[in-house]
């Protein structure tokens, strides 16, 4: 519930954070708004080539945004019975464990059929499986009242998420990191940049860029100095704020 952090997220200040520094996170976040560890779950699991090739991508940031716009604003479920299963990604299938609850309650599918169907989609696909599926889903949701368009369209959404998704569990659990290293990086700036560089390599960007992004936000990054400088970098008190002395280690030879 830090102001300051989901602040930070919203505005795409996250280099170096936890699974919303890449390139893809940061042209995102400003469009969705994370507010809540809800939306950054959700944030988490949306850039993934499941929910990108299956296009939940566009419907969901652009009903966040109706949403915010007008809090009445219903969205819209290709059919009722989908509403509990993907209220929470505003219709949009963006977890793995949707795609079984969705083929359950909507194709009538048994949890193995279903489990089937994610397991035949998680793997390297066989076209001939899918085919089989496809055909079974539709014929399940027309026998449960469902015309034969929207079962399409629903099996659409879920081929498409085939390429990779996320369960739920595992989006959260990025999440919950996510959040919390973006916590280090706006309340103790200094030791979080100390300890990326100590952790190198890791992460989508080099030591400099690390170096030259913390000192655009403020904070002294002193160079390597044999009398002061251990192996790894270090923080040292400085005047005002703490300042990150790089370490012997870094000296190349």
């Amino acid at each position: 519930d830090d102001a300051e952090v989901w602040e930070g997220i919203r505005s795409a200040e996250t280099t170096g954070t936890f699974q919303i520094e890449s390139r893809a996170q940061m042209q995102m976040l400003p469009r969705s708004r994370p507010e809540s560890l809800d939306d950054l779950i959700v944030q988490v699991a949306l850039v993934r080539p499941g929910p990108i090739q299956g296009g939940a991508v566009h419907p969901y940031l652009e009903r966040k945004r109706l949403l915010r716009e007008d809090p009445s604003y219903e969205v819209p479920y290709e059919h009722p019975c989908l509403e509990p299963i993907l209220r929470d990604t505003l219709g949009a299938i963006v977890f793995q464990d949707q795609v079984i609850q969705v083929a359950m309650a909507l194709a009538g599918f048994s949890a193995g059929e279903a489990e089937g169907l994610r397991r035949a989609m998680s793997r390297k696909r066989s076209e001939a499986a899918m085919r089989a599926y496809r055909e079974r889903f539709i014929a399940g949701a027309v026998e449960q009242g469902t015309s034969r368009e929207v079962a399409e369209r629903v099996y659409e959404q879920v081929e498409g998420f085939s390429g990779f998704g996320f369960p739920k569990s595992h989006a959260a659990a990025f999440a919950l990191l996510g959040y919390q290293s973006m916590w280090l990086r706006v309340h103790y700036g200094a030791e979080f940049l100390c300890s990326l560089l100590n952790e190198q390599p890791m992460g989508f960007y080099p030591p400099d860029s690390l170096v030259h992004e913390a000192q655009r936000r403020g904070i002294e990054v002193l160079g390597a100095d044999v009398n002061r400088s251990g192996v790894e970098c270090s923080v040292e008190s400085g005047s005002d704020s703490p300042r990150v002395r790089i370490g012997l280690g870094y000296v190349k030879g």
